[in-house]
């Protein structure tokens, strides 16, 4: 009894005692991690969550906000570093068609912590039921058919297309399109053409879908009565040079379109105009040359009268073969002297038949270099040396030789060789 007095008398300065206790330790604790209001250097995604598939949000709106903490400075910089632990969301259930105002909803995982701002603080919603309607497919032309052409009724895969969007862009599409480019065109049509919907006023609705969102389009092409496309015939004259041959020859454009008032007369053209003789004569080199059609009397060309004529002219190639020619050393010290076995090599050549033909085999030297070798024994290779470099060096026979280097008082020796001969072959 006398305890229980005792402790009664001495509660005030027990419980001032504890509450002096609890402030210096909330002190101890404040001062080794402050709290502190921050705002988040970058920006939180926000969810929406909640809408009616029947409905659609036709205005714009900001995914992200910026909010503004209040929270011990270890669990702001927790919350910096792991986004996740915060959770934004716009909640648009039990919503319907209309204009709300809606706040923004924040969850944060860690405590104690406060949300102190968020920006932007209230959001508006504009809704929409979602529609869908069928409409007609046109197409339009861009551009002109080549000249003595025309287009015939275009068959579509798909005559109708299903649009689906907000009430009001699905209200205020006026035609749903597919463009199609017509220009220089002279033969049938077989595309995959994108649909495209437009308002009253021609211009491009967004943010609907349409199906098919592609149609394959076909649109004949037929040539107009008293128009007609023909090939062009090229006409030559005389002979290329001597050693040359033809590799090709073709007109630019391959084909014209050719016009008479009377259509009787285009069709019994054969099927090819002519171009005027093209002179070949002592031709050694490619050709590109403008020239005129001789066209029969009441025929015209559409376009241009005269056709671009391409002629490829190269050199006829041939092979020669040399025997027995000698072999030459470059770069030999004095003092020392070479022998080579064999003495002599056949060599195999190749080029234009007219350069081959000129050749001179005293102009044909086969060498093996020798600089900086000392005495001994090595297996080289010789090499040809030609004034032309349109000739090849297709082979040499041996393709290695054996040099023997030794010491000599005489320096280099001469090396006699039999007289070359030579072969050719076609």
């Amino acid at each position: 009894m006398k305890t229980i007095r005792s402790l009664i008398k001495n509660l005030p300065t027990l419980l001032t005692a504890l509450v002096f206790a609890m402030a210096v330790w909330v002190f101890a604790v404040t001062e080794a991690d402050p709290t502190e209001s921050r705002a988040f250097s970058q920006p939180l995604e926000m969810d929406i969550i909640g809408l009616d598939p029947n409905l659609m949000i036709v205005n714009d709106i900001s995914h992200q906000v910026d909010l503004t903490i209040r929270a011990p400075s270890t669990i702001l910089n927790q919350l910096e570093n792991e986004n996740n632990l915060i959770n934004v969301t716009l909640d648009l259930s039990s919503l319907e068609a209309g204009v709300h105002t809606l706040t923004p909803q924040v969850s944060i995982s860690l405590s104690p912590a406060e949300l102190v701002r968020i920006n932007p603080s209230s959001i508006f919603v504009k809704l929409e039921p979602v529609v869908t309607d069928s409409f007609p497919i046109q197409i339009k032309m861009i551009g002109n058919p080549a000249i003595g052409f025309e287009l015939q009724t275009p068959e579509l895969s798909n005559e109708t297309a299903l649009v689906s969007g907000p009430q009001s862009l699905v209200e205020a599409l006026d035609q749903v399109v597919a463009v199609v480019d017509v220009e220089n065109v002279s033969e049938d049509i077989q595309r995959t053409v994108n649909l495209n919907v437009y308002d009253a006023e021609g211009n491009e609705l967004e943010g609907v879908s349409i199906s098919p969102s592609s149609i394959q389009v076909s649109i004949p092409v037929n040539q107009r009565g008293g128009y007609r496309t023909v090939v062009v015939k090229i006409v030559t004259s005389g002979q290329i040079a001597a050693g040359y041959r033809l590799t090709n020859i073709f007109t630019l454009p391959p084909t014209v379109t050719i016009f008479s008032s009377d259509p009787d007369l285009v069709e019994s053209i054969p099927g090819f105009v002519e171009t005027t003789p093209i002179n070949l004569n002592g031709a050694n080199d490619d050709m590109e040359i403008r020239v005129s059609l001789n066209l029969p009397e009441g025929i015209n060309v559409v376009g241009s009268q005269n056709v671009t004529v391409q002629i490829g002219i190269d050199p006829i190639e041939s092979s020669l073969s040399f025997t027995n020619l000698p072999i030459q050393f470059e770069g030999l010290d004095e003092g020392l002297e070479a022998t080579v076995s064999p003495e002599n090599v056949d060599v195999f050549l190749s080029g234009p038949l007219y350069l081959l033909e000129e050749l001179d085999p005293a102009t044909i030297t086969v060498v093996i270099d020798l600089a900086d070798r000392g005495p001994g024994i090595y297996q080289l290779a010789p090499e040809v040396l030609l004034d032309n470099e349109e000739i090849n060096v297709d082979a040499i026979l041996p393709n290695t030789l054996e040099v023997t280097i030794t010491n000599s008082n005489s320096g280099q020796g001469a090396q006699p060789a039999p007289t070359p001969t030579a072969t050719t072959t076609p």
